[in-house]
């Protein structure tokens, strides 16, 4: 009873220091995470916690962004909805395409439930993208029995990761879509059966999200593949490649189904760019880690095979399908350089691979918990660095640092829209 009351007690003080300070609660609910003890089942209020604070840290940072690009074109969506009514915004708000109606559908019942305020409104997706990813993560990490370390890392490096961060509420309905999509692809891992809702929603909120969805269904990613299997599985993939204008044209607009010939035609026209590109830089910068994160499970996982080691097997053996789809989904990013949007688009979801996979670099090695502190202080520095730098425009650091949670909710931010 003393351990619960305690439990409910750093609780209690982390959402006091939170509203008195955000960045004091993100910090307080950290070292409460971390200095409890490896055992998820006795520690999953302190990690829970941690991670609702850290969404909700980074979300308050989120709204504080100048409204502008394709997030203006969602903000006049969403305070359209008392005029356009719900089925001029679920069907008719992209262009009359109706395409991706689940986000529609989430405009609509958000601004009700919000009362038209934008600030939450976008609090409320920016702290949904993140939190699928925390979820995925903890819920495979726990499965693994991963130490709680590898965890906050994870979660650590997504946040703090600029790149990521700074796209969160731009490319707003395919970020939504990955973080549905990854937690709906750990859930398969997991538990071994599929969460159909959580995969169609993801569809349904953005297309492309159905590269991974139907991946997921492979039901070969989710044992050790031999070199036949592999074989037949590029046999397979490496088509939709090389043929993607020819499917494009023959299947694009001849589906009925709105969202299924918006993606298809997107996907066939090999030549369309919106002015978008992702620099080499940058793809290296997350391909590199992910390749020799995955490369080193496998041969983990091969070297099991051969000693027998059916605990450490069974283990390895959850998280191969989060390695065979990475891997596959980075064939795919490199094979589109004739077509940027394709390309860039395709890469935004190997950052939802990341909290999944780098803090497994040298896991079972004396190397992991520098690795995991070294790892984690380098994306927190990186991040307040570049802060500002990215084009986009959020509250100073110092404002982020020292400010009240009243000022995330009240400060003029230069938005178009205040509401």
């Amino acid at each position: 009873m003393q351990r619960a009351n305690n439990g409910y007690g750093s609780l209690l003080a982390i959402l006091i220091f939170f509203i008195i300070n955000p960045t004091l609660g993100l910090i307080m609910s950290l070292l409460v995470a971390i200095s409890s003890n490896d055992d998820y089942f006795h520690n999953h209020r302190d990690i829970i916690t941690f991670l609702i604070i850290t969404a909700a840290w980074i979300s308050l940072i989120n709204i504080t962004k100048f409204i502008s690009g394709d997030q203006g074109v969602y903000t006049r969506i969403f305070l359209n909805v008392p005029e356009a009514g719900f089925k001029g915004t679920v069907f008719n708000a992209w262009g009359g395409s109706g395409k991706e109606p689940v986000f529609s559908c989430f405009t609509w019942l958000l601004y009700w439930l919000t009362s038209g305020s934008v600030r939450l409104y976008y609090f409320i997706i920016s702290f949904a993208i993140y939190i699928f990813h925390y979820l995925a993560t903890y819920k495979l990490f726990k499965k693994m029995d991963i130490p709680k370390g590898a965890l906050i890392c994870g979660v650590l490096i997504l946040t703090f990761f600029t790149q990521y961060f700074v796209m969160t509420l731009q490319i707003i309905r395919q970020m939504l879509a990955g973080g549905i999509v990854i937690y709906a692809l750990v859930y398969r891992a997991v538990e071994r059966k599929n969460n159909w809702i959580f995969l169609a929603m993801a569809v349904l909120v953005h297309t492309s999200a159905a590269f991974i969805a139907l991946l997921s269904l492979v039901p070969w990613v989710y044992s050790w593949m031999n070199p036949k299997r592999i074989v037949i599985v590029l046999g397979c993939f490496i088509p939709i490649i090389a043929f993607n204008g020819i499917i494009g044209r023959v299947f694009g607009g001849s589906t009925g189904i709105n969202a299924l010939d918006y993606g298809l035609s997107m996907y066939g026209n090999s030549g369309y760019s919106d002015g978008g590109t992702i620099a080499m830089s940058i793809m290296l910068f997350i391909f590199i880690p992910l390749t020799a994160v995955s490369a080193k499970i496998l041969c983990k996982y091969k070297h099991n095979m051969i000693e027998n080691d059916s605990e450490e097997l069974k283990s390895f053996e959850t998280i191969l399908p989060i390695v065979y789809i990475c891997i596959l989904l980075l064939i795919f990013v490199m094979s589109f350089t004739k077509s940027p949007l394709i390309q860039y688009r395709f890469f935004y979801y190997s950052y939802s691979f990341i909290p999944l996979l780098l803090p497994m670099l040298f896991i079972k090695s004396p190397w992991n918990k520098p690795y995991w502190t070294l790892s984690s202080t380098f994306f927190i520095l990186r991040f307040f660095i570049t802060h500002n730098q990215s084009g986009w425009i959020y509250a100073s650091v110092f404002d982020i640092l020292s400010s009240t949670i009243y000022y995330f909710w009240t400060g003029n931010f230069h938005w178009m829209y205040l509401a």
